[in-house]
């Protein structure tokens, strides 16, 4: 079983700018976040519209993102929250703060595959 955390982020942009949204996330805060001692990597995913997703109701966010630590995630957060005090991890207002909502997960039992 791996001791990594993942760590996840849900969030949406302003109405209408999803453009910048989507550059500033992809080619500045990603790379930023992922340059921090104890982030390990990350993966950005969109909401996908399926049958199954439309019987569920409309989903709270668009976006994901999906980062793996290997240190203890208070730590590499306070990291991140001193970065974004010092100014050198910019944040950008096309993000909606508002609806943005963070998750820590451990694995829980052993990994399983398809043969």
């Amino acid at each position: 079983m791996s001791d990594r955390t993942l760590y996840l982020v849900q969030s949406n942009p302003l109405t209408g700018r999803d453009d910048e949204f989507n550059e500033w996330y992809d080619t500045i805060h990603v790379p930023e976040v992922v340059a921090t001692p104890g982030m390990v990597s990350a993966q950005r995913y969109r909401i996908m519209d399926t049958e199954m997703s439309r019987l569920a109701g409309k989903p709270a966010h668009r976006y994901l993102v999906v980062y793996e630590m290997d240190e203890d995630p208070d730590i590499v957060m306070a990291r991140v929250r001193e970065q974004v005090a010092s100014g050198a991890m910019r944040m950008h207002d096309a993000l909606d703060m508002e609806s943005v909502a963070m998750s820590f997960w451990a694995p829980h039992g052993d990994k399983v595959t398809h043969r």
